[in-house]
Formats: C-alpha cells, structure tokens, sequence
C-alpha cells in the first residue's frame, strides 16, 4: 500500500484558500479600502463559506475519490494522514500572513500559536474528507475493504 500524491496536493491548496475564507471579515474590515454596507459583507461571508465548503467537500473529496477509483495501491490511511499534515501546514502558513497582515505589530511566535489551533482542526477535517473519499473509491472498485465483517 501507498500514499495517492493527489489528495495531499489538492489539500494544500484548498487550506491555503480556506485560511484566508475563514478570515474574510477582518481582511475586509481591516483593510483601507471603503467598508462595503452590512448586506453586502454578509453576502460576501456567506459566498466564501459557500466556496470553502465546495472547495473541501467538492475538490479535496473529489481527488481523493478519484484516486481510490483509479490506484489499486492507494491507502486510505497513509493517504488521509499526509493530506492531514499538509492540510495543516499550509493552512498554518495561510493563517499566519493573513494575522500578520492583520496584526503586524504581533510576534511571528504569537501569531503562530493563535493560528496553530484552527490549523490542527483544519488538517483533521482534511484527513477524515480524505480517507472516506479514498475508501469509498476503494470500495466502489470492489478492492480490499479495511471494513469489519
């Protein structure tokens, strides 16, 4: 058994997306340009929590489906931990530009920790999206199942 390159790729990307999604709100308040009015901010949260959801249940599920279909070798597990360890680097990575971008008189270390908790939470949820998807492949191939009888 291996790990599928696909999900772990694609996750990284999504978290990187979804680190700046998630903080859309103060980007937006925070930034010098005019304040949209409070219909307009709220569409434009609702739009990017939209996006994130299809972004981790489209994409990343969509890729790690794909790849259960497609590898014979591919393992749920070794596949769902690598996407969870980039997932959470890069969301890691994502989250401390736009804190530092928010906060630049913070320490690099302070912004690291406040962003640490959301990235271990963001890398979990990916790796839980990836394994199913990779399994449900994997099943749906009418390969191995890892299921108890």
């Amino acid at each position: 058994m291996r790990t599928a390159a696909l999900p772990p790729i694609v996750a990284a990307v999504v978290a990187l997306a979804v680190s700046g999604m998630r903080r859309l709100s103060p980007i937006l308040l925070e930034s010098p340009l005019s304040i949209p009015s409070a219909e307009a901010l709220s569409r434009y949260l609702v739009s990017a929590q939209f996006t994130a959801f299809l972004l981790v249940y489209g994409l990343l599920f969509g890729a790690a489906l794909a790849s259960g279909l497609r590898d014979a070798e591919a393992s749920p597990t070794s596949t769902a931990l690598a996407t969870g360890a980039s997932a959470t680097g890069s969301f890691l990575l994502g989250s401390v530009a736009v804190l530092w971008y928010l906060s630049p008189d913070r320490g690099p270390v302070v912004t690291a920790v406040f962003a640490l908790g959301a990235s271990l939470g963001v890398g979990i949820q990916f790796a839980v999206v990836a394994y199913a998807g990779v399994a449900l492949g994997e099943s749906r191939r009418g390969g191995p199942s890892s299921a108890l009888p």
